[in-house]
């Protein structure tokens, strides 16, 4: 059985969730703070107020881990039989009968770009990045937009837009992998149900 590719990490997923974690941590520790202090102070000292600071923090705490543990959940890696697009919510499977063509794009997106979008995807902004060509979403593309970044779809043909450290040796793998899936089908036997000689 052929083995996986290698998980390319997506970096526009680390970029988004690297800005969150210095927020969330200092958020976590405020509360923490505040209920802390709550023990102390007669007017804060209800049981709702340090439940609810304690449940703010304990949020916040959550927040900050998953700012933490989320760009090694986000990946694509390819398969013998399809692309798998992992996000820390959200999976995706596409088959390669999906794939037109891995090709790369530059990245520049036409849309006019909010002041925090361009200093989340200033990084990226000229970068060749990797674009999968589609016959069609394997879900309804609405759906998917609400799973995955905006700026993973690209502006003009249907398809996904892949931000990874090595673009050339995900299409290496693409392209290696539909070849073998063309090969084996055509390989394949066509089997008679009534020949039982």
């Amino acid at each position: 059985m052929e083995k996986p590719g290698q998980r390319h990490r997506l970096l526009l997923y680390s970029r988004q969730l690297a800005r969150l974690r210095g927020v969330t941590l200092l958020t976590a520790v405020m509360f923490f703070i505040l209920w802390w202090y709550a023990l102390l102070v007669p007017p804060l000292s209800s049981e709702l107020a340090q439940a609810a600071l304690l449940v703010a923090g304990s949020t916040a705490a959550l927040f900050f881990l998953y700012s933490l543990l989320g760009p090694r959940l986000a990946y694509v890696q390819c398969f013998p039989t399809h692309v798998r697009i992992n996000t820390p919510l959200y999976r995706l499977i596409i088959s390669y009968s999906r794939v037109r063509t891995g090709r790369p794009v530059q990245f520049n997106p036409r849309r006019r770009l909010s002041g925090s979008q361009k200093d989340i995807l200033r990084p990226f902004l000229g970068q060749t990045v990797l674009a999968l060509d589609l016959n069609g979403y394997p879900v309804g593309e609405k759906w998917l937009r609400f799973w995955l970044p905006p700026f993973m779809f690209p502006d003009n043909f249907t398809g996904l837009l892949f931000h990874v450290k090595d673009w050339m040796a995900l299409s290496q793998e693409v392209d290696s992998f539909r070849s073998l899936r063309k090969v084996s089908r055509v390989d394949t036997p066509s089997i008679n149900p009534f020949n039982y000689h």
